[in-house]
């Protein structure tokens, strides 16, 4: 991967895909889950906050090692193992 691909666009698809409206709509799409979750296409983990206490493990599953990085803080504030 090029400088472009690890450093440029997953901050890119953090920003974009971290706006107010799509914020509800994670809420909406996590609210159901329960027990252990696989997440494909974890990217920077925008997902973390919204898993339920429901959720007792979360498999997560990206090939960015950008998106990756950005996930950490996520991942380490999280209550669910990730």
């Amino acid at each position: 991967m090029g400088f472009y691909d690890d450093r440029v666009l997953p901050r890119l698809i953090d920003l974009t895909l971290g706006v107010r409206p799509l914020v509800e709509l994670r809420r909406r799409v996590t609210r159901p889950l329960a027990g252990e979750v696989l997440e494909i296409g974890f990217g920077s983990g925008l997902n973390v906050p919204h898993y339920p206490p429901a959720v007792t493990r979360v498999l997560a599953v990206d090939p960015s090692a950008g998106g990756r990085r950005l996930a950490a803080g996520r991942i380490a504030a999280s209550p669910v193992p990730v």
